[in-house]
């Protein structure tokens, strides 16, 4: 678009909200009422913004829920990508690649490529869980789950690092309060042959336990490690437990060999169950 006779700022583009952004030629300017007007759109004086239409959030929001297939409940804001089966679900926004089966599900707030597989009164809170929903005490979401999480990491000497959800820095695992939570952890650990020792060498740990949660979420772990290659007998002296990565999340925590680059994969089975009462 040309510059009006008289100005030195022109329209450069509309946003989604209907507001429409000036350029003076090389930077973002704000235009008066004159200059918004004079490009034949309609001034706001109440915002001192100019725009182009006016801004609608239902709109938005089906314009942004794209490629979805949603018999089965309703989505908020940005759901892409994903399949609701079953009846009276509810996405909670900006999810994406998810799927769910069965009755009464919600998948939390950016929570994406997460599947429930049956059930009812399941609820999906980390990256990439897959659920088997049991239903629900008192109708309560994820009161009675089984739940399967991958985390991954890597460690370069002997100091105790915790591993990541989906391999996505700083994201475990989300704390469920007033909750027992049984957990069945498969850990392995390979030397990649960066720094000392040989490629190739490992350590396979078994981690067997349970934590309570409160309705504060401190936290209590009661746990013991099997060895399942014993400890040295691949070259690797390796440990690994379940712990606190936050107030409000936990995860596997590894420790490795100092000077010795290893690459870790945990395969995560959780069975929660949560009461009504306090903790």
């Amino acid at each position: 678009m040309d510059y009006k006779k008289g100005y030195n700022i022109k329209p450069k583009e509309v946003l989604r909200t209907g507001e429409i952004l000036f350029t003076d030629g090389t930077n973002n300017v704000i235009p008066n009422q004159a200059a918004c007007e004079a490009y034949g759109y309609t001034y706001n004086a109440a915002t001192g913004t100019c725009t182009a239409f006016k801004y609608d959030s239902t709109l938005d929001r089906k314009f942004h829920d794209i490629h979805n297939n949603v018999s089965g409940g309703v989505t908020d804001n940005a759901t892409q990508n994903t399949i609701l089966n079953g009846q009276q679900h509810i996405t909670k926004g900006n999810n994406f690649n998810n799927i769910i089966n069965g009755e009464k599900h919600q998948i939390d707030n950016t929570i994406k490529n997460s599947n429930i597989l049956g059930g009812s009164l399941g609820r999906l809170q980390n990256q990439g869980e897959v659920i088997m929903a049991g239903g629900g005490f008192g109708n309560i979401l994820g009161s009675a789950q089984t739940s399967f999480i991958q985390q991954s990491g890597n460690t370069e000497d002997n100091t105790e690092t915790l591993l990541y959800t989906q391999y996505i820095t700083n994201k475990y695992i989300e704390k469920c309060a007033n909750s027992v939570i049984g957990f069945e952890i498969h850990i392995v650990g390979v030397n990649t042959g960066v720094g000392a020792g040989t490629a190739g060498d490992y350590g396979y740990i078994q981690v067997l336990g349970a934590a309570t949660f409160t309705n504060g979420l401190a936290s209590t772990y009661h746990q013991h490690q099997n060895y399942l290659v014993n400890s040295g007998t691949s070259g690797l002296h390796l440990n690994a437990r379940m712990k606190d990565a936050t107030a409000t999340s936990f995860g596997v925590a590894v420790t490795g060999v100092n000077e010795t680059y290893i690459q870790w994969t945990a395969s995560i089975r959780l069975w929660t169950n949560k009461i009504t009462q306090t903790i």
